[in-house]
């Protein structure tokens, strides 16, 4: 190998990476494809280049190159190309921004289970979620349990149940949700009046939808009433009736006038009888 080709392979050779950032995994797959085609280039058995370029991972990522590098150093065909190893190692280093996310989704699903939805729905969203974080099956039972509704979670703990595993704490949730929802089926429905709108849409009839509550027809209330109130309709039907007053009638006035006209000429004839016979007295 010539001193320009070292030279160029100590340029080309990629950064240690020890497995912990995606960014640094995607400048280190970049790295090793053209490290591997420079060393494949320069005479160097393509398994041979592949140790050359595992070699450089450290920590995580140098106990996922182990095994690899038992098979290379055996002569058989890990990768068939560099588009096949850019492809295995981005799927095992370069997801994690999306495990971060993952988790950062699961913590929000928690939060927001409290209070809300079924554990049902919440153990569903769980496990989609869950499946993509680097959680232990140990740290996923405990942020599932933590998770639950409150109403699951009073319940875990007036009983006994045993919730060693993320399978048996999820399966007695999903029990407890379904005898909860049985019970307020159960329940007997309230009466009265229904929901509170439409107790507002009652209140907010217009005039010509209500009735009267003194004399019991629609199109006005009480207020606007030109009817007297119950009371005094009542006692003014006990009452005794009025005399009645002489009438206005023409006919009728003449009449009177004629009566006291012999009226008056009955007391004067009387009157005249009376002084006769105080004087035949004399």
């Amino acid at each position: 190998m010539s001193a320009i080709d070292s030279k160029l392979l100590s340029q080309l050779a990629p950064q240690d990476y020890d497995g912990k950032e995606a960014q640094a995994g995607l400048r280190f797959a970049a790295m090793a494809k053209l490290y591997h085609t420079q060393l494949v280039a320069s005479s160097i058995v393509a398994n041979l280049a592949w140790i050359m370029v595992l070699n450089k991972l450290t920590d995580d990522a140098a106990r996922w190159a182990r095994p690899h590098i038992i098979e290379l150093a055996d002569g058989k065909v890990v990768w068939s190309n560099v588009d096949a190893f850019e492809t295995a190692f981005k799927a095992h280093f370069c997801a994690v921004d999306d495990k971060k996310a993952a988790l950062s989704k699961l913590v929000k699903l928690c939060k927001a289970s409290h209070k809300l939805g079924t554990a049902k729905d919440y153990t569903a969203n769980f496990n989609a979620i869950a499946a993509r974080t680097p959680l232990s099956n140990e740290d996923k039972r405990a942020r599932y349990v933590d998770g639950l509704p409150y109403k699951i979670q009073n319940e875990f703990a007036v009983t006994a149940h045993e919730v060693d595993t993320l399978e048996k704490a999820q399966k007695v949730a999903l029990r407890m949700d379904q005898q909860l929802a049985e019970r307020a089926e159960a329940m007997p429905k309230t009466k009265g009046w229904g929901r509170c709108g439409e107790r507002v849409a009652a209140d907010r009839r217009g005039p010509e939808e209500r009735s009267c509550f003194n004399c019991g027809e629609k199109g006005h209330i009480q207020r606007n009433c030109k009817k007297p109130p119950q009371g005094q309709q009542a006692a003014a039907s006990t009452a005794t009736p009025p005399n009645p007053t002489p009438s206005s009638n023409p006919s009728t006035s003449d009449e009177l006038v004629a009566l006291r006209s012999q009226l008056k000429e009955l007391s004067d004839r009387i009157a005249a009888v009376s002084l006769a016979k105080e004087k035949e007295g004399f």
